[in-house]
């Protein structure tokens, strides 16, 4: 009887430990479903720069929700535990962000102009633009970028109306969306978070350990009636793709054919290293690597049974501090089908991960031999393996 008893004040002490309004890593768990919600307690509400009382917030009909500080602040000399920030004022407005972009689509689905920029590029299989403005559910976007991949990349995703709908009940017209990362501190402004008022469709997240860890939500009342927050504490939300950062940085000027390749890439030889800590690679492996390579240029991904001859091709190129690779160029003198490869490297660019030293990227010069398998008339008929090469001349490898 005193196991039983033991058991249940160890079940009870671990349904305690979750709070009343978060609901962490059991996604299809009746237990996430909310009962109650929270209404900001013990954070103070600031309108167009001063503090107020919660209950003020009602008796100004233009006040507009602007952003929340989810960690400790101290205003006007006292302390709270967060902040939420309105404005009625022009003035106090949040700057507008994503502004004049185009639209943004994955597999032919739209997505948002944040998260296209947190997608890994070596996925990327085709890349295609138009500057054509475009009016899609009534916003005018400024052109088009569309991203297909080799993986489904909905298929383990939920969108955000489905997630709201299934882990609150809460009708979308009702709702504000707090979208940050489950990050204890606040050193920067990015790590705040991103308030999602609309557009919702756009916004797809993963369930459990890799993205949404958590939801919470408080409830606010407006002049014009109850609105809820949705706090989604999500661990991807952070997630930072310089490679991606710099390729959407002017969207519209994506080379669709090489589009993680630098062509004239201009750097000093002694800011190249050619050993570091974290050497670039290509994605997954090699194996994986070749069979790209081999997919762009139309062969086989297993070497022929008929009688063909070995070759091969040496290459360098620079791998950059966002990932992408420039100045690729074969070091012997050209055969048929070199420039095949040469421009099957150049396509697959994005695969190309960045080289680490002392915890941050470095420029790296790398230099590898591709094999393949020719027929008597010199045609390729399947590239069959892959080794990078130290023996070029030394640089100082200068950070």
């Amino acid at each position: 009887m005193n196991r039983y008893i033991l058991l249940f004040i160890l079940v009870l002490s671990g349904l305690r430990a979750f709070p009343q309004l978060g609901y962490f890593n059991s996604p299809d768990s009746a237990v996430m479903f909310p009962k109650k919600y929270g209404s900001f307690e013990h954070y103070a509400f600031v309108l167009n720069g001063k503090v107020i009382e919660h209950q003020a917030l009602v008796a100004n009909r233009e006040a507009k929700l602007n952003n929340i500080l989810p960690y400790p602040i101290t205003l006007e000399g006292k302390r709270y535990l967060g902040a939420v920030y309105f404005h009625s004022e022009e003035r106090y407005a949040p700057p507008v962000r994503d502004a004049n972009h185009p639209a943004y689509f994955i597999n032919g689905t739209q997505i948002s102009p944040y998260q296209i920029r947190s997608i890994k590029m070596e996925l990327y299989k085709r890349i295609a633009k138009s500057a054509k403005d475009t009016t899609i559910n009534g916003t005018l976007y400024h052109g088009s970028v569309h991203v297909d991949t080799d993986e489904d990349y909905f298929a383990s995703r939920i969108s955000l109306p489905d997630l709201i709908e299934k882990y609150t009940g809460l009708p979308l017209e009702n709702v504000t969306v707090h979208w940050r990362s489950s990050t204890n501190r606040y050193s920067y402004e990015n790590e705040i978070g991103r308030i999602i008022e609309n557009n919702f469709p756009l916004y797809s997240f993963k369930i459990g350990n890799l993205s949404v860890q958590k939801v919470e939500v408080d409830l606010v009342r407006f002049a014009q009636g109850e609105q809820y927050v949705v706090h989604l504490i999500d661990n991807s939300y952070n997630w930072s793709n310089a490679k991606a950062a710099a390729f959407f940085a002017e969207p519209l000027a994506i080379d669709t054919l090489f589009p993680c390749y630098v062509p004239d890439f201009d750097v000093q030889e002694d800011g190249l290293f050619t050993s570091t800590e974290v050497q670039p690679a290509p994605g997954k492996d090699l194996n994986f690597y070749l069979k790209k390579l081999s997919s762009t240029m139309g062969l086989p991904t297993v070497k022929p049974s008929t009688a063909t001859q070995i070759d091969s091709i040496t290459v360098q190129f620079i791998v950059l501090k966002d990932g992408m690779i420039a100045n690729l160029k074969s070091v012997e003198s050209d055969k048929h089908g070199h420039e095949d490869i040469l421009t099957a490297i150049k396509k697959n660019a994005c695969l190309w991960l960045p080289s680490i030293q002392g915890n941050r990227p470095v420029l790296f010069r790398r230099k590898m031999v591709i094999f393949y398998s020719k027929d008597q008339k010199g045609n390729i008929q399947s590239l069959d393996g892959l080794k990078y090469r130290y023996n070029f001349v030394q640089t100082n490898n200068k950070p």
